[in-house]
């Protein structure tokens, strides 16, 4: 593995209490610092169950956070075996995208940065999973931060406090 690939990506593990029915209730990640990264992929392993979520990414305007709104574009795709991937789907609408209600399936979910910056200038984001099918269901959800901002290497500083 290259060095550089080593230094210039980030993840965070945003799962950490039970997955038990993780969408009970609705959920959403911590809130996430882009500040020194162009790009973040959300990686949604449903792992059992068929419940059902609805997806988006929402922008937020502190850790906090204070204010949020809907992601205006992103993009996702889905892996229902392993290691074969659909194509990249565009999402134009706050609502997002319902995963499925079978389990074994992973997706991403991708956001660069100027897309979460807008004519708002916010570097925060967050995913945020609604439940739409009343079923328990397992996920286990972590964000990978790449492509940094700035040519040194990057400072690992945490990204969620």
């Amino acid at each position: 593995m290259s060095k550089h690939f080593l230094e210039s990506h980030k993840i965070v593990h945003l799962s950490t209490a039970a997955m038990r029915d993780r969408l009970n209730g609705n959920w959403a990640s911590d809130v996430i610092h882009m500040r020194e990264y162009r790009d973040i992929i959300f990686i949604i392993d449903q792992c059992s169950g068929v419940g059902q979520g609805e997806v988006s990414i929402q922008r937020c305007d502190d850790l906090t956070p204070t204010s949020t709104a809907g992601a205006p574009v992103y993009r996702y795709r889905a892996s229902t075996t392993p290691d074969t991937w659909g194509a990249w789907t565009n999402v134009t609408s706050s609502s997002g995208f319902l995963t499925g209600i079978t389990p074994d399936k992973t997706y991403e979910v991708h956001i660069s940065g100027d897309e979460i910056g807008g004519s708002s200038g916010w570097e925060y984001v967050r995913l945020n999973i609604d439940e739409a099918t009343n079923s328990p269901v397992e996920i286990n959800v972590i964000a990978l931060l790449y492509n940094p901002r700035f040519g040194e290497d990057v400072d690992q500083v945490s990204s969620i406090t």
